[in-house]
Formats: C-alpha cells, structure tokens, sequence
C-alpha cells in the first residue's frame, strides 16, 4: 500500500519520476495522478512536498538545470575572464538545444505554449538564472570585461528575452526577421554593457534560425 513517507528520498523519487514521465509522455499528457502512482506514494505525500502541479514543474525545470548547470561548467575553465564565462555558458546552452532530436524540438515548441510552463519558465529565469548571470556581471565589473550600471537589472532583461522573445520555441517568424533580432540583441546587450555576443555566438542563433521552425 502506498504510504506516506515525509523524507528527502521520497521528494527526490518524486521528481525523478516527473522527469522521467515528462520525457517519455509529454508534460501536458502527465497528472498528479500519473505521478504518486509511478512512484507509490499518496497524494497526501505528493502535496507535502509540492503545493501543486505547477510547482512540480518549476522543481523539475530547475533539477534539470542543476544537473548540468553551464555557469557552473564555465566558472571551472582556467584562464577566462567573466565576459569569456559568460560567452562559454551562453554557448553551452545553445549547443544543447542544437543537438536535441526533432521530436523533443517539437515538444519544446508545444510547450512553449502552455502558460503554465511559459510562466514557470519566466520564474525560473529571474529566479535561478539571472542570479548566475549577475554574479558574473559584478565579477565583469571588477576584472574590466564588462561595464555592467546595473547588474541585476541587466542580467534579468537578458535572461528574459534569451529565454522567451530569442528563442525558436515560443515565436515563430521569418529568418529574415530572425536576423535581425539576433542583431538587435547584440546591440541591446552590449548597451548595457554586456557585449556577449560574438561572431561564433550569432552563428549559432542564425543555425538554429535556419531550423525548420522558422518559416523560410
């Protein structure tokens, strides 16, 4: 019978089973019920460790985030400069989207729709990402990489439009217009002060640009 177990372990296996069914079914496809189920637990025990459904969601976005966080990754490089950090986790990040299979591509797009996950996705960025971002944007400020007036503000504004307004999931438009957000965004974020956008980084926007999501 399942019982309710109000350890760490049992959140752990909670997300660890969210993410698994996440992946396999799609996250619209998958309920509380779909959860507590595969793991065997109660709802009771569910609901001691997740408010909702919604907060699921935020958890698993930021474990999976955790487990490979590219801030982390650049901080260990030797010799690179905050500005060099910052290019390095940027492009992390977009490499990793590049080398996803289609039908994950498509399930990004789907739920970039969804406003549960688009609005859990905004939290995740001022609340995990920008932060990372920041800390860099001071350590710029300190080591003459970067000129950044305002840190915070400047590393939410980015950690915004990159994960919303930059991204080929939750927009669709022509490659042409896509250019020049591209461009615009690299005039933006150099206006505040963080030029991190260099020619190797524009051509991977303009490859993942040239994707099938965006009409030609």
């Amino acid at each position: 019978m399942p019982r309710h177990d109000p350890d760490q372990k049992t959140k752990q296996n909670i997300l660890e089973a969210a993410m698994r069914l996440f992946a396999e079914k799609g996250l619209e496809n998958v309920n509380v019920e779909d959860v507590v189920k595969e793991v065997g637990v109660t709802r009771g025990a569910f609901y001691h460790y997740f408010k909702s459904r919604e907060e699921l969601i935020g958890s698993v976005m930021y474990k999976s985030f955790e487990e490979d966080n590219p801030y982390l990754l650049a901080d260990k490089q030797e010799g690179l400069n905050a500005l060099e950090k910052l290019r390095f986790a940027a492009k992390l990040s977009l490499r990793d989207h590049m080398n996803i299979s289609d039908s994950m591509r498509a399930q990004m797009e789907k739920l970039a729709n969804n406003p549960v996950v688009f609005k859990n996705e905004m939290i995740f960025q001022i609340n995990v990402m920008a932060p990372y971002m920041e800390k860099l944007l001071k350590e710029g400020n300190k080591d003459g990489s970067m000129n950044v007036v305002f840190p915070k503000q400047a590393s939410q504004t980015i950690a915004w439009l990159t994960a919303s307004w930059l991204t080929p999931y939750a927009f669709e438009v022509s490659y042409e217009e896509y250019v020049d957000k591209v461009l615009f965004f690299e005039q933006l974020s150099a206006s505040l002060g963080v030029p991190v956008m260099d020619e190797e980084m524009k051509e991977i926007y303009f490859t993942i640009g040239r994707h099938e999501f965006y009409k030609k």
